[in-house]
């Protein structure tokens, strides 16, 4: 069962030095955060032609390869 307030006790001596093996938040937010600013950025894409439908993986591979640059 959880405990929320197991978080904020003292570890055991035995793990106190013991490194986590958990993936970092960090690690993860980078893809997740490309993905939004590629989201977004085709939404603009959209937004310019006047939202016409139909053109969403052409305004998806277009962001992409925007943001993408950017960051390069």
């Amino acid at each position: 069962m959880y405990d929320p307030k197991a978080l904020n006790r003292p570890k055991p001596k035995a793990l106190a030095g013991a490194r986590s093996t958990t993936p970092k938040t960090a690690a993860i937010s980078g893809p997740v955060r490309s993905q939004d600013l590629i989201r977004e950025r085709a939404y603009q894409l959209y937004e310019r032609r006047g939202g016409q439908d139909g053109h969403a993986l052409q305004d998806w591979l277009m962001a992409e390869k925007q943001i993408l640059d950017q960051h390069r």
